[in-house]
Protein backbone atom coordinates (compact mmCIF):
# COMPACT_ATOMS: atom_id res chain seq x y z
CA UNK A 1 0.00 0.00 0.00
CA UNK A 2 0.73 3.64 -0.51
CA UNK A 3 3.69 4.65 2.18
CA UNK A 4 2.33 8.03 2.53
CA UNK A 5 -1.20 7.14 3.47
CA UNK A 6 -3.08 5.72 6.47
CA UNK A 7 -5.70 3.14 6.20
CA UNK A 8 -8.19 2.16 8.78
CA UNK A 9 -8.05 -1.49 7.32
CA UNK A 10 -6.08 -3.27 5.33
CA UNK A 11 -6.81 -6.14 4.22
CA UNK A 12 -4.29 -8.85 2.22
CA UNK A 13 -6.05 -10.94 -0.17
CA UNK A 14 -5.44 -14.77 -0.77
CA UNK A 15 -2.12 -15.35 -3.60
CA UNK A 16 -3.76 -16.71 -6.72
CA UNK A 17 -1.86 -20.23 -8.08
CA UNK A 18 1.39 -18.90 -9.89
CA UNK A 19 1.63 -22.37 -11.24
CA UNK A 20 1.97 -21.01 -14.77
CA UNK A 21 4.34 -17.92 -14.18
CA UNK A 22 6.51 -20.98 -12.31
CA UNK A 23 6.77 -23.22 -15.03
CA UNK A 24 7.26 -20.65 -17.59
CA UNK A 25 10.47 -19.19 -15.79
CA UNK A 26 11.69 -22.52 -14.83
CA UNK A 27 12.00 -23.53 -18.00
CA UNK A 28 13.70 -20.12 -19.04
CA UNK A 29 16.48 -20.64 -16.80
CA UNK A 30 16.81 -24.20 -17.41
CA UNK A 31 17.11 -23.54 -21.46
CA UNK A 32 19.30 -20.52 -20.50
CA UNK A 33 21.48 -23.15 -18.91
CA UNK A 34 21.47 -25.75 -21.11
CA UNK A 35 22.42 -22.84 -23.88
CA UNK A 36 25.16 -21.31 -21.57
CA UNK A 37 27.00 -25.56 -21.37
CA UNK A 38 26.69 -26.09 -25.08
CA UNK A 39 28.43 -23.20 -26.10
CA UNK A 40 30.53 -23.11 -24.14
CA UNK A 41 31.50 -27.28 -25.09
CA UNK A 42 31.31 -25.78 -28.70
CA UNK A 43 33.86 -23.35 -28.34
CA UNK A 44 35.97 -25.47 -26.24
CA UNK A 45 36.16 -23.16 -23.39
CA UNK A 46 37.89 -20.70 -25.44
CA UNK A 47 35.62 -18.20 -23.99
CA UNK A 48 35.22 -19.59 -20.83
CA UNK A 49 34.92 -17.45 -17.82
CA UNK A 50 34.70 -18.27 -14.18
CA UNK A 51 31.78 -15.48 -14.14
CA UNK A 52 29.54 -17.90 -16.49
CA UNK A 53 30.09 -20.36 -13.92
CA UNK A 54 29.03 -18.39 -11.23
CA UNK A 55 25.81 -16.79 -12.59
CA UNK A 56 24.83 -20.67 -13.48
CA UNK A 57 25.46 -21.22 -9.97
CA UNK A 58 23.29 -18.34 -8.61
CA UNK A 59 20.39 -19.81 -11.08
CA UNK A 60 20.44 -23.20 -9.25
CA UNK A 61 20.77 -21.85 -5.86
CA UNK A 62 18.05 -19.47 -6.51
CA UNK A 63 16.30 -22.42 -7.76
CA UNK A 64 17.47 -24.98 -4.61
CA UNK A 65 16.00 -21.83 -2.15
CA UNK A 66 12.82 -21.11 -4.36
CA UNK A 67 11.98 -24.79 -3.67
CA UNK A 68 13.34 -24.81 0.00
CA UNK A 69 10.94 -21.71 0.56
CA UNK A 70 7.14 -23.14 -1.61
CA UNK A 71 7.56 -25.57 1.36
CA UNK A 72 7.07 -23.70 4.19
CA UNK A 73 3.88 -21.76 1.83
CA UNK A 74 5.93 -18.69 1.20
CA UNK A 75 5.52 -17.36 -2.02
CA UNK A 76 8.22 -18.35 -4.63
CA UNK A 77 10.62 -16.26 -6.92
CA UNK A 78 12.78 -15.92 -9.56
CA UNK A 79 13.92 -12.63 -9.73
CA UNK A 80 18.05 -13.39 -8.59
CA UNK A 81 17.98 -16.66 -11.03
CA UNK A 82 16.05 -13.77 -14.18
CA UNK A 83 18.72 -11.24 -13.55
CA UNK A 84 21.51 -14.13 -13.82
CA UNK A 85 19.84 -15.86 -16.81
CA UNK A 86 20.24 -12.22 -18.31
CA UNK A 87 23.96 -11.87 -17.56
CA UNK A 88 24.62 -14.90 -19.25
CA UNK A 89 22.94 -14.23 -22.37
CA UNK A 90 24.87 -10.64 -22.53
CA UNK A 91 28.08 -12.48 -22.17
CA UNK A 92 29.88 -14.49 -24.65
CA UNK A 93 30.06 -17.50 -25.64
CA UNK A 94 25.80 -16.55 -25.79
CA UNK A 95 25.90 -12.94 -26.33
CA UNK A 96 22.12 -12.59 -27.61
CA UNK A 97 21.06 -9.09 -25.94
CA UNK A 98 17.40 -9.30 -26.97
CA UNK A 99 16.89 -12.33 -25.01
CA UNK A 100 18.78 -11.04 -22.22
CA UNK A 101 16.27 -7.85 -22.29
CA UNK A 102 13.24 -10.22 -22.17
CA UNK A 103 14.65 -11.73 -19.32
CA UNK A 104 15.07 -8.75 -17.05
CA UNK A 105 11.15 -7.84 -18.23
CA UNK A 106 10.60 -10.97 -16.72
CA UNK A 107 12.32 -10.33 -13.85
CA UNK A 108 10.71 -6.87 -13.06
CA UNK A 109 7.09 -7.89 -13.76
CA UNK A 110 7.56 -11.54 -11.84
CA UNK A 111 7.39 -8.70 -8.98
CA UNK A 112 4.67 -6.88 -9.78
CA UNK A 113 2.58 -10.03 -10.15
CA UNK A 114 3.73 -11.76 -7.28
CA UNK A 115 3.29 -8.65 -5.00
CA UNK A 116 0.72 -8.97 -2.19
CA UNK A 117 -2.55 -8.18 -3.22
CA UNK A 118 -4.05 -5.43 -0.58
CA UNK A 119 -7.01 -3.15 -0.23
CA UNK A 120 -6.92 0.00 2.00
CA UNK A 121 -9.95 1.15 3.42
CA UNK A 122 -9.59 4.86 4.98
CA UNK A 123 -12.67 7.51 5.41
CA UNK A 124 -11.50 8.77 2.19
CA UNK A 125 -11.48 5.95 -0.46
CA UNK A 126 -10.70 2.19 -1.06
CA UNK A 127 -7.75 1.67 -2.69
CA UNK A 128 -6.41 -1.50 -4.58
CA UNK A 129 -2.44 -1.80 -4.29
CA UNK A 130 -2.52 -2.73 -8.19
CA UNK A 131 -0.54 -1.58 -11.00
CA UNK A 132 -1.41 1.56 -11.58
CA UNK A 133 -3.20 2.36 -7.94
CA UNK A 134 -7.12 1.90 -7.82
CA UNK A 135 -9.35 4.68 -5.80
CA UNK A 136 -13.06 4.13 -5.40
CA UNK A 137 -15.24 6.73 -3.48
CA UNK A 138 -17.27 5.74 -0.54
CA UNK A 139 -20.23 7.11 -2.60
CA UNK A 140 -20.06 4.43 -5.34
CA UNK A 141 -19.84 1.59 -3.09
CA UNK A 142 -23.28 0.37 -2.11
CA UNK A 143 -22.34 -2.05 0.15
CA UNK A 144 -18.84 -3.30 1.73
CA UNK A 145 -18.74 -6.60 3.98
CA UNK A 146 -16.39 -8.99 5.44
CA UNK A 147 -17.92 -12.56 6.53
CA UNK A 148 -15.96 -16.05 7.17
CA UNK A 149 -13.14 -14.46 5.26
CA UNK A 150 -14.89 -13.60 2.48
CA UNK A 151 -14.68 -9.60 1.20
CA UNK A 152 -17.43 -8.28 -0.98
CA UNK A 153 -17.40 -5.08 -2.19
CA UNK A 154 -20.83 -4.17 -4.25
CA UNK A 155 -21.10 -1.02 -6.10
CA UNK A 156 -23.88 0.73 -7.36
CA UNK A 157 -22.92 0.76 -10.74
CA UNK A 158 -23.79 -3.17 -10.40
CA UNK A 159 -19.87 -3.88 -10.38
CA UNK A 160 -19.33 -6.42 -7.78
CA UNK A 161 -15.62 -7.56 -6.28
CA UNK A 162 -15.71 -11.18 -3.88
CA UNK A 163 -12.05 -11.74 -2.98
CA UNK A 164 -10.85 -14.05 -0.30
CA UNK A 165 -8.60 -13.18 2.29
CA UNK A 166 -5.05 -14.62 3.33
CA UNK A 167 -5.60 -15.71 6.17
CA UNK A 168 -8.56 -15.52 8.77
CA UNK A 169 -9.88 -12.45 10.53
CA UNK A 170 -10.93 -12.57 14.19
CA UNK A 171 -14.70 -12.01 14.51
CA UNK A 172 -13.88 -8.90 16.81
CA UNK A 173 -11.76 -7.64 13.97
CA UNK A 174 -14.49 -8.19 11.35
CA UNK A 175 -17.37 -7.01 13.49
CA UNK A 176 -15.20 -3.42 13.63
CA UNK A 177 -14.29 -3.38 9.59
CA UNK A 178 -17.96 -4.11 8.95
CA UNK A 179 -19.19 -1.33 11.30
CA UNK A 180 -16.49 0.99 9.77
CA UNK A 181 -17.64 0.15 6.28
CA UNK A 182 -20.98 0.66 7.28
CA UNK A 183 -20.62 4.56 8.70
CA UNK A 184 -18.60 5.49 5.76
CA UNK A 185 -21.18 4.09 2.98
CA UNK A 186 -24.32 6.01 5.67
CA UNK A 187 -21.84 9.60 5.95
CA UNK A 188 -20.70 9.64 1.99
CA UNK A 189 -22.30 12.64 0.07
CA UNK A 190 -24.84 10.78 -2.38
CA UNK A 191 -24.95 11.99 -6.02
CA UNK A 192 -27.49 14.83 -6.64
CA UNK A 193 -30.77 13.63 -8.47
CA UNK A 194 -32.23 16.09 -10.50
CA UNK A 195 -35.50 16.17 -10.98
CA UNK A 196 -37.78 16.60 -14.25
Amino acid sequence: MSQNKEYDFVITLRHPNYKIYNIITTLMCVLTIAAEIYALLNTMFFTYNWINVVLMAVIVINFVLSITANQKESIITFKWALYAAAFLWLLYPLHLPWIAVLLIVAALLERQIKFPQEIGFSKDAITFNTFPFKNYSWQDVKNAILKDNMLTLDFKSNKIIQKETESDVPAQTEREFNEFCKQQIASSPQPATHGS
